[in-house]
């Protein structure tokens, strides 16, 4: 009795092929010809080759997708108001999106720290090309500070993890600390651009819980049994 190495169907005796696939079929009890001039008895198995695709295909390709939404944003809007008006809020958007996606493509060892940079530069681009474009006046004393902060806790955290200076979950806790202070840094921000209010009303509340976070996971990381507890208890 044989059976097919690809489908498992049961064959009969007379089978030499595999009616669903054309496998040939080798049978365990036919004598194996030891002959090296001879054919043996069951197919030869022809590894597969896997072709790598070239970093120029993978730009074009890429290149294309990001230039339909362009082309069709830019008809619409032009063939609509004769026109740009409200594509080109779409058309700088997809232009940062495209850097952000790009520059690993282009790069044969991408820095992350190097395309973090480049992605806080266009996106302040973008930020400040928004408030030109709609007449107002929140760049500098809010989106841009806000930028620069998160754009270096970023880069900072990136590169404790890229050099291996620190643990990882070091970097979590870290990055955890850094988001309740961002929180701070938002309110703040908000009531100097806004004039909302003179004093700090809900950022505390985030500020504390995500702090008590972070210094939870410096305390797990620095207690090596406890870590090593959780690790199994939790499948970490």
């Amino acid at each position: 009795m044989s059976y097919c190495v690809n489908w498992g169907v049961e064959l009969s005796q007379n089978e030499k092929k595999c009616p669903l696939c054309g496998t040939e079929v080798y049978h365990p009890n036919q004598k194996v010809i030891k002959a090296d001039t001879e054919e043996p008895p069951y197919p030869q198995y022809k590894p597969l080759t896997i072709q790598r695709v070239s970093r120029s295909s993978i730009f074009t390709l890429i290149t294309l997708i990001f230039l339909l939404p362009v082309l069709l944003t830019g008809i619409c809007d032009l063939s609509i108001n004769h026109g740009i008006t409200w594509s080109a809020y779409v058309l700088t958007s997809i232009a940062f999106i495209y850097i952000c996606v790009i520059l690993p493509v282009l790069s044969t060892k991408p820095d992350p720290v190097f395309c973090i940079a480049i992605d806080a530069c266009a996106l302040i681009f973008l930020l400040m090309f928004i408030e030109q474009r709609s007449g107002g006046h929140w760049f500098a004393p809010f989106a841009l500070p806000l930028a620069i902060y998160s754009s270096a806790v970023l880069i900072s955290l990136t590169l404790l993890g890229y050099r291996h200076i620190i643990r990882p979950m070091k970097i979590t806790a870290l990055s955890f600390i850094l988001s309740g202070g961002g929180t701070l840094l938002i309110e703040l921000l908000l009531n100097h651009a806004f004039s909302i209010r003179n004093k700090l009303v809900w950022s505390f509340y985030p500020l504390t819980v995500l702090g008590m976070i972070g210094i939870v996971l410096f305390f797990i990381d620095c207690n090596k049994p406890l870590k090593e507890r959780l690790a199994k208890k939790f499948f970490i």
